[in-house]
């Protein structure tokens, strides 16, 4: 809640905390794909993420990819280069649907990247590591047993943000906004503009996973801290 000009923190033991600013670093709990055995093989062999590191570990290999976003097709086309062969597996019929045209081509056009339409995972199987997944076509109901290393979801992620006032404006995911559009929002009081990483409340900033158009990777959240406390010196002196 705010107070005049000061964000007032309520913690979880009944204190309360008062400051001119305030950076919300909340981040994102990334949605599970909550199938048999999937908990058993986090880590080794179901990964959130695509980077260098997680490459490594499926080269030579099939991988299979879960999401119909833009992230799930850069993870895809990215894993192209590393995997053996990429299976991307999408709830919906249209690849285009909720991917950007170019990178819908793209993944077209990529010869070891394996579509599959209205199709989902039911099991993971394995030892001390993931080997094979059971996927179902959801329109047919056949099911086939497939060999892989690796399982990449790109499912999205749910904003940890339902403790924030309405003051603090988020777009239709629940992600907080930051920037200068959100001088036009009811609850900008000052005559600057908003900082780059300033949400619709003067002196409360959001940095990381937690803020909307953030592109989610652990490099990116910790520049965009580290940006926002240069805003925050700024903000005090204006104030």
């Amino acid at each position: 809640m705010f107070e005049s000009a000061y964000a007032v923190v309520h913690m979880d033991g009944g204190e309360t905390v008062t400051a001119k600013c305030l950076l919300i670093a909340t981040g994102a709990d990334y949605r599970r794909l909550g199938v048999e055995g999937c908990d058993r093989f986090e880590g080794r062999g179901v990964y959130y993420a695509a980077t260098i590191a997680e490459g490594q570990l499926c080269r030579g290999s099939q991988a299979i990819v879960v999401g119909g976003g833009n992230s799930a097709g850069q993870a895809a086309v990215f894993l192209s280069g590393q995997a053996r062969k990429v299976l991307l597996l999408i709830r919906g019929d249209d690849l285009y649907k909720n991917m950007s045209s170019y990178l819908a081509k793209r993944i077209e056009q990529t010869p070891n990247i394996e579509l599959f339409y209205n199709t989902a995972i039911r099991r993971m199987n394995g030892d001390t590591h993931l080997e094979s997944v059971d996927i179902v076509d959801q329109t047919t109901g056949q099911e086939r047993t497939v060999a892989v290393s690796c399982v990449f979801s790109f499912i999205g992620a749910e904003p940890r943000t339902a403790w924030l006032p309405a003051e603090i404006e988020r777009d239709e995911k629940g992600f907080v906004q930051t920037g200068a559009a959100l001088a036009r929002s009811r609850y900008w009081t000052s005559v600057r503009q908003p900082f780059l990483l300033e949400t619709s409340r003067m002196g409360v900033f959001a940095a990381g996973d937690v803020r909307s158009g953030s592109v989610k990777r652990v490099a990116s959240a910790v520049g965009e801290g580290a940006m926002a406390v240069q805003f925050v010196h700024e903000c005090l002196t204006h104030m």
